[in-house]
């Protein structure tokens, strides 16, 4: 197994528990959550007096109990003794990261994206996060951004509640977006967010949305009439394949659309799934936790949202619909306002 090279660890004894802090905790390339990999690392012939417990733990509310049967021997992992929500409010910083593009090369220009920088802009300072907005960037200083964003030599997440990233792009089917210059894969935004890029990032909450189609194939809808429809366009770069993203714990991935399907974009008023994302958040940020809203954001979209068409070819009326898709490792409730209490 590979390991990223271990930190000093350091032990205290509390009321009779010992606790070992996560610096201890080496990850493998695989991106092995600290609960496991605290109990994949501990030593084997530690021994316990009968009936002690062992803790693992990095503060108050989270950690590890591994009990001890009468073998006195480490056999199993006990019941995780952690918060249920990322408790958000306790920690300074929280950070939005905006990648917008508007002129990409050889492909038609994202009108109205300004819009969605806008309300993304508008929403999360209201919740506190601090925004850094990157526009029309080559895929080298997209890269470059990233990676000092995250270096451990430059960045210590110790005090981040949480860290957001959104891009605004055109896409293809195989998870490629566009920068100014080039296409990217998305799988590299995720991957300077892990933890073995910097091990402060450990449970912290990572989230990214992407605002870009992710294929040209249209998902039908029937007789929903949506006025403005010659405004209206798409983020999409070409057909390639499908693909899948390795995701560690604690981050959550947002497509405004389905694998296959575009993204539709007003020129007047952003796209459609910003815009209902921001507006939901405004709206629901004191009540509802994020999986809550984003739940209303896939509902709002597919059933309010319509784009018209109609088909020469075959004489009739096309009504296509946008479906958002989230793929998360979220092991908390995320609400944005402290004393929020997460659903059952």
């Amino acid at each position: 197994m590979k390991k990223i090279p271990r930190i000093k660890c350091n032990y205290k004894k509390t009321n009779e528990t010992l606790c070992v802090s996560r610096e201890d905790i080496e990850l493998d390339d695989r991106g092995t959550t600290s609960y496991e990999a605290a109990v994949y690392n501990y030593p084997e012939e530690k021994e316990l007096l009968r009936g002690e417990d062992e803790l693992f733990s990095n503060g108050e509310n989270e950690g590890i109990k591994i009990k001890s049967d009468g073998s006195n021997k480490i056999t199993n992992m006990g019941g995780l003794k952690i918060a249920t929500t990322y408790q958000l409010e306790n920690y300074k910083k929280k950070d939005l990261l905006i990648f917008n593009h508007i002129e990409c090369v050889n492909l038609k220009p994202r009108i109205g994206t300004e819009k969605d920088v806008e309300a993304l802009t508008n929403t999360f300072k209201k919740l506190g996060f601090d925004v850094l907005l990157y526009e029309e960037k080559t895929e080298r200083e997209i890269c470059k951004i990233l990676q000092d964003y995250t270096d451990p030599r430059k960045k210590n997440f110790t005090n981040h509640g949480c860290i957001v990233v959104a891009v605004l792009t055109h896409g293809e089917y195989d998870g490629r977006l566009m920068a100014k210059d080039d296409s990217y894969h998305e799988q590299l935004i995720i991957n300077y967010l892990n933890v073995s890029t910097n091990t402060t990032l450990i449970n912290k909450p990572r989230i990214v949305f992407i605002q870009a189609c992710r294929g040209k194939d249209d998902i039908r809808g029937v007789g929903v009439h949506q006025p403005d429809v010659h405004n209206i366009g798409r983020d999409v770069i070409k057909f390639n394949r499908y693909y899948t993203l390795q995701l560690e714990p604690d981050m959550l991935i947002l497509h405004s659309s389905y694998i296959g399907s575009p993204a539709y974009r007003d020129n007047e008023n952003g796209s459609w799934f910003i815009q209902a994302l921001c507006k939901e958040i405004d709206d629901r940020a004191s009540t509802e936790d994020l999986r809550s809203i984003i739940t209303i954001v896939k509902r709002k979209i597919a059933i309010d949202k319509t784009h018209e068409v109609y088909d020469s070819k075959e004489e009739q009326t096309l009504y296509n619909k946008q479906m958002p898709v989230s793929t998360s490792t979220l092991t908390n409730h995320y609400p944005f306002t402290a004393g929020h209490k997460p659903p059952p």
